[in-house]
């Protein structure tokens, strides 16, 4: 059995545009490092300007 627990955060900008972005995360990470995560996947969006995020799906 796998201990991870893992969340998929996907980007609201890019999915209500038809794009699949986002990023797993270990959600057993610390929160400033599952923030920081978030902060860069965001910025990273195919959208240029993204601030909305969701949890999608998860594991473990």
């Amino acid at each position: 059995m796998n201990a991870d627990i893992r969340i998929y955060v996907a980007d609201l900008a890019a999915y209500n545009n038809g794009k699949l972005h986002g990023v797993w995360i270990n959600a057993t990470d610390d929160l400033d490092d599952i923030q920081e995560q978030v902060n860069q996947m965001l910025a990273e969006s195919p959208e240029g300007f993204a601030e909305e995020y969701a949890i999608h799906d998860y594991e473990g």
